[in-house]
């Protein structure tokens, strides 16, 4: 524990096995942040000989050279740690002088330097020198934050997400796949970002409304409060980012795809980020039907409200299901040609949109990460809504340039009748 204390007074951010979320899968969570530091300290006690788990670790950090032994009592190492160069640091009391604490530093630094900062989506925060970049405090993966309003209150409850890689799409071989899925590709997403915990609700969304004297949507008779706002276009969802960029001088926005996925995903490659078959234990969706032999379970016929079921590795809850979510792409009948940066894909505007997610109404295969779909920009219904993107501080300290998400000085006045216009079938996971 001191060890741990003591990196990050040195630039180190250390994770350490205490730090698992309550709710969520230890052994996962611990294989993510191992995956994804690029440094490991073992610090060897006696009883690591008979630990499996931590002779493993320690096997896998050795075999990519990212391995950093230090001994904390006199143990004999096992078979193929013999020949490494082990720190010393038997004796250790937490001064900042003892020789075997002086050898660290330098042997971590250059993994740390050389580390590619978008290696894994659960990348660790990067080194910052010691005295640079004074007053500014670096937004960290899994961060979260709620910006204050101009108008009184404070806007949705965001979470910082890491950059990193992924394989965007689904393998053909994953059941109930669309052909708009693929082909597969690597997409980079080369900064962090913010993005909604939950999607809209109803008390953020109708926090605008009264602001700027607009008609509230309909909530079709399940509640409003904490349930996802729903009956909201494309436009209006874009209407309510550029007022909250104004109120809070930070950009907010729709994600993009790639975007969404990523942040879905939380790292892994399964049809869901639990795993390969869903339950409406974990989600919100239509279980009169089951996806890869998952059981039969509740069809609600209705929202429920956000943080019902447990969050994904980022924190981020109800990404499969409930409600389809906006994105700001146009739709493109695959990714022949898409973009493998991460960020909208406007060309060749189709004159629909992009939603993700599934919902309330839909088959359990529309709730994969991989699953998209296509609506028009006007259309309203009750398994449409949406969650916010924004950006989060640079690491020069600079904050996104401010822009209107409408291109607009002011965002427009959306009048939102209180029917449910767009029902197209709710059976069928390629009609919201």
């Amino acid at each position: 524990m001191r060890l741990a204390e003591w990196l990050p007074t040195e630039g180190w951010p250390a994770f350490i096995d205490v730090q698992t979320h309550v709710g969520r899968c230890w052994r996962w969570e611990v294989e993510q942040e191992r995956r994804a530091a690029p440094a490991t300290v073992v610090p060897w006690p006696a009883a690591s000989r008979k630990n499996y788990g931590i002779t493993d670790e320690a096997s896998a950090e050795k075999d990519k050279n990212s391995l950093f032994p230090a001994h904390i009592e006199g143990v004999k190492l096992l078979l193929g740690f013999g020949p490494m160069p082990t720190a010393d640091r038997i004796g250790w009391a937490g001064e900042s002088d003892h020789p075997g604490l002086a050898e660290r530093p330098a042997s971590l630094r250059p993994h740390w330097q050389d580390a590619d900062p978008s290696l894994s989506p659960t990348l660790l925060p990067p080194l910052l020198a010691k005295g640079s970049e004074q007053g500014f405090q670096p937004s960290t993966p899994g961060q979260t934050f709620r910006d204050k309003l101009k108008a009184g209150g404070e806007g949705p409850l965001m979470v910082v997400i890491p950059a990193g890689r992924f394989v965007m799409g689904s393998p053909s071989d994953e059941p109930e796949r669309w052909d708009s899925e693929g082909p597969q590709r690597e997409v980079h997403i080369a900064q962090p970002f913010a993005l909604g915990a939950y999607a809209v609700t109803f008390d953020d969304y109708d926090r605008y409304c009264d602001a700027m004297k607009q008609m509230k949507p309909s909530d079709a008779g399940w509640g409003r409060g904490n349930r996802p706002v729903i009956n909201v276009s494309w436009d209006d969802a874009r209407a309510y980012c550029a007022w909250l960029s104004k109120q809070t001088g930070r950009v907010y926005r729709l994600p993009s795809e790639a975007e969404w996925e990523y942040a879905c995903r939380a790292g892994v490659d399964t049809p869901f980020h639990f795993g390969v078959c869903i339950s409406t234990d974990q989600a919100n969706f239509d279980g009169a039907f089951t996806y890869n032999d998952s059981k039969e379970g509740q069809d609600r016929q209705q929202t429920v409200p956000v943080g019902t079921f447990s969050p994904n590795a980022f924190g981020l809850y109800e990404m499969h299901g409930n409600i389809w979510e906006w994105c700001q792409d146009a739709w493109h009948d695959d990714y022949d040609g898409a973009l493998t940066d991460g960020s909208a894909w406007e060309a060749d505007e189709t004159g629909v949109r992009v939603v993700r997610g599934g919902s309330w109404a839909d088959l359990p295969g529309g709730a994969r990460s991989a699953a998209r779909d296509l609506n028009f920009p006007d259309a309203r219904s009750v398994s449409l809504g949406f969650r916010v993107w924004c950006a989060v501080p640079t690491r020069n300290g600079i904050l996104a340039p401010l822009t209107s998400a409408t291109g607009a000085e002011s965002p427009p006045s959306v009048q939102v009748p209180d029917g449910t216009a767009l029902e197209n079938g709710r059976k069928h996971p390629g009609n919201p």
